[in-house]
């Protein structure tokens, strides 16, 4: 709907432009799913869970007794290198844990979801992978030009070029954000406290936005789906030429080469600047991306690759794992010391050695939600649990119903006698997110104990509607006399 939108606003003058976008992968990273999808059968080895995909868009799921079926009603990804799919309940979107795999040809797991025990399908989209794939928090439409070229109603009106964004004309620092705001992930990114709720328009500084942190080393392995901003700004290639370099120089977001053109249109790119130092193996193969854009594997993402950006002369060897890392922005802009504290404990969650550096800065740092949050969660990891619900109480108290610290604060209510305290949190919870299995368990355990049966058993078999393989929901509901 998004791009049919922006393709009305903006074909009468650009027409030309508009058709060829409709065919690029940015145009296609989101939408209905309204076209035949390869059918197929795929066993997760790790549950023994069957998913089977049909020509009509359904997906059945089959886990011993467990069986099921849910309508695929939307795509993410533009198939250049894979989709995800999505479906709907009680007004929330959820990931399908079976995806495609474009260069493979194949259904595989999804990425995040190997290993599991039992059939996973209460994973709940979040805002920001819309926010890029779909220009809003929607499924639908893809990247919008909009996205690029900031709101078109009045440029529309008046054909003044004034009142439309033209990246390339912008200061380099806020034509790069347009492309940084989704290629650009970093260790931790981290909104910036100044502009809480406040979306990013082009023509803005990043930095405005934004706190970015990466590894002050190199990482060893492959590389993030959406680290080609990162990597670029390692090259040798940007480190030389500066300003003048950026995504734009190879990529013309308007149009995509065909598969049979892109050696020669890269090439052709990179001859630009390298004209006068011609390369015999490139000369032969007419190929320049091949050897110094070689493909790499993504960290965490079976059967796909994605091209180096960081553009090594020679192959570069992987660089050995470190014991102890740092944190460095990578946006100019100094970061503020909230956003340091937030970033250091978004990637405390992986690196443990950095978990009580995080937790010193956390405490230094200027109390919001988003920091009281982090420390509460930090608290209760180490056992300090009247500290952790001091926070959770401050939290609550400022934003009612917040999903993590409602649902903790309900546990610490129960453990001390206040049931009445603790349903309430939960229902509040569930309310902002129907299909937290936690908080949805906690409240039925809690209801039955009170003697509420009814609800109890209404709590489970909502359970169940969300994740029909919960082993706990099926053995209590049994339990209680009821059925699903």
């Amino acid at each position: 709907m998004l791009l049919l939108l922006a393709a009305h606003l903006c074909a009468p003058c650009h027409a030309a432009i508009v058709e060829r976008y409709q065919t690029t992968g940015m145009a296609r990273s989101s939408g209905k799913l309204d076209f035949a999808i390869p059918p197929a059968t795929v066993t997760d080895p790790a549950s023994g869970a069957v998913y089977r995909i049909d020509k009509d868009r359904g997906m059945e799921f089959e886990r011993g007794p467990v069986r099921g079926r849910r309508l695929l009603e939307w795509f993410v990804g533009s198939g250049n290198v894979g989709r995800s799919f999505l479906f709907s309940a009680d007004g929330v979107l959820f990931q399908a844990p079976v995806s495609y795999y474009s260069a493979a040809r194949k259904w595989d797991i999804s990425p995040g979801y190997g290993g599991k025990r039992t059939i996973q399908l209460a994973r709940a989209v979040e805002p920001g992978c819309l926010q890029c794939h779909a220009s809003a928090a929607q499924p639908e439409g893809g990247v919008t030009c909009e996205r690029c070229h900031g709101p078109g109603q009045e440029h529309a009106r008046t054909a003044k070029p004034a009142t439309i964004v033209q990246p390339a004309k912008l200061p380099a620092a806020r034509r790069d954000a347009i492309c940084a705001q989704c290629h650009l992930t970093g260790v931790a990114r981290v909104a910036a406290a100044t502009r809480q709720g406040a979306t990013f328009r082009p023509g803005d500084l990043l930095s405005d936005h934004l706190a970015v942190f990466v590894w002050d080393t190199p990482e060893a392995g492959g590389f993030d789906a959406t680290s080609h901003y990162e990597r670029l700004a390692a090259s040798r290639c940007k480190q030389a030429s500066g300003d003048q370099l950026w995504c734009g120089s190879c990529h013309d977001s308007h149009r995509e080469p065909a598969p049979a053109a892109k050696a020669a249109f890269y090439r052709e790119r990179c001859q630009s600047c390298h004209a006068g130092k011609p390369c015999t193996k490139a000369a032969v193969t007419g190929d320049c991306a091949s050897c110094h854009m070689p493909k790499g594997t993504s960290r965490g993402v079976d059967h796909v690759a994605f091209t180096d950006h960081a553009i090594p002369r020679r192959p570069r060897p992987a660089a050995p794992p470190v014991a102890r890392r740092a944190l460095r922005s990578f946006l100019p802009a100094p970061p503020g010391q909230r956003e340091t504290a937030l970033g250091y404990a978004v990637a405390a969650m992986t690196e443990p050695s950095l978990r009580r550096q995080a937790f010193e800065l956390l405490l230094q740092a200027p109390r919001d939600v988003a920091v009281m949050a982090q420390l509460a969660q930090f608290h209760d990891r180490m056992g300090q649990e009247e500290q952790a619900m001091a926070l959770c109480e401050q939290i609550v108290a400022l934003e009612p119903g917040h999903p993590a610290a409602a649902v903790n604060l309900g546990i610490y209510k129960i453990k001390r006698g206040q049931t009445a305290a603790a349903i309430a949190l939960w229902q509040a919870a569930l309310e902002r997110n129907p299909a937290m299995t936690g908080a949805r368990m906690n409240l039925a355990v809690a209801l039955w104990r009170g003697g509420q049966r009814e609800p109890a058993l209404a709590a489970l078999r909502q359970l169940l509607r969300f994740e029909p393989d919960h082993e706990p929901a099926i053995r209590l509901l049994r339990e209680l006399g009821g059925s699903p």
